[in-house]
């Protein structure tokens, strides 16, 4: 695993970098003081599993340095470690994997790393296979968006901003897509992994698209989001 670790402080960067040391299996680290350099380093074809990622740069903003990050490598995992707690909403945004407040603990470290380390490392769950005419569709259910119904079509949107427009009726593409996903409103199924908040009647979702909850449906909704939010929480106890 090829570790990167953008802080322009090399003692804060040591310290990751010597929390890790003997944590992991052929784990590697690369130091950045600079966002640019490390921006630079993925263009050139280098893939990061995970960076530490300080936000205060002494010319950069590290929030922005994630968002090209994510742009460039959408399956790379950030975590930030900052002074403040000033961007721990805007983290989400970005799906941070999590957020840690310097001074940090090299035992906080070591927990952060280890529940990313855990979902890298999780088995995939099995493909979803849409067989529409002469045409073989699969898709994974973490890296899709929503669904939406189409009238005889139902369009699929993934994380990489790809999106299908398949022949295949939303009720049946959504039985395939299982009990995992929200249905938010009639014709729209989404993955809770990509809500970035409720607020209101108004569900947001990490690509920036809100949807307006039906009155009949919101208390059901927030229940099921709700209880989505509790179970990840409980499983990422588990290793705290």
């Amino acid at each position: 695993m090829l570790v990167a670790i953008c802080d322009d402080t090399q003692a804060d960067a040591e310290k990751i970098r010597f929390a890790l040391m003997d944590i992991a299996d052929e784990l590697e680290t690369v130091w950045f003081d600079t966002g640019t350099k490390l921006i630079e380093s993925i263009k050139s074809g280098a893939y990061y599993s995970l960076i530490f990622q300080d936000i205060y740069l002494e010319t950069e903003n590290g929030m922005d340095i994630a968002h090209a990050v994510k742009e460039l490598s959408p399956d790379t995992q950030i975590i930030f470690v900052t002074t403040s707690l000033d961007y721990a909403v805007d983290a989400f945004r970005v799906q941070a994997a999590d957020y840690l407040v310097k001074p940090c603990s090299e035992t906080d470290i070591v927990k952060a790393f280890a529940r990313v380390n855990m979902r890298l490392n999780k088995p995939e769950a099995a493909p979803v296979v849409l067989n529409v005419g002469k045409e073989i569709h699969v898709f994974y259910s973490e890296k899709v968006i929503k669904l939406e119904s189409d009238r005889h079509y139902t369009v699929i949107h993934q994380h990489n901003k790809k999106n299908d427009r398949i022949h295949i009726s939303f009720t049946d593409a959504a039985k395939l897509f299982g009990n995992n996903f929200i249905e938010v409103r009639r014709g729209v199924l989404v993955n809770p992994e990509y809500i970035e908040r409720i607020s209101g009647t108004d569900i947001i979702l990490s690509d920036g698209s809100i949807y307006k909850l039906p009155k009949a449906k919101k208390d059901s909704i927030i229940a099921d989001y709700t209880e989505f939010v509790m179970k990840k929480t409980r499983n990422n106890s588990a290793i705290s």
